[in-house]
């Protein structure tokens, strides 16, 4: 699969499906500017320390994986660089279809 396949099917295909479309899931004047910057060729093995989650572990760790994450940016700001979530608490905002409140 190519990586402009893979981003329709993981972005623009679900952000029409749930009607946020081209809010969500596109990359163009208007949109949010919601994505993740990856570096393909990092390779190593998840671990519970680097998950942020509620609980503190994952179902994933001790998994090898190939390409990371090392940037994402939500509505245009900054909010994880290489490993550090550097976004605040309570500044995500309610996902909503056009024209619903």
């Amino acid at each position: 699969m190519s990586l402009e396949t893979l981003v329709r099917v993981c972005s623009e295909n679900p952000a029409r499906l749930m009607g946020v479309w081209p809010r969500k899931g596109s990359i163009q004047v208007d949109s949010d500017a919601d994505f993740a910057v990856l570096d393909l060729n990092a390779r190593g093995t998840l671990t519970d320390a680097e998950v942020y989650t509620k609980v503190g572990w994952s179902p994933y760790s001790g998994i090898e994986y190939h390409g990371r994450p090392v940037m994402t940016v939500v509505r245009g700001r900054v909010v994880m660089r290489d490993g550090k979530v550097t976004g605040e608490p309570g500044w995500g905002r309610l996902l909503t279809r056009e024209g619903q409140a």
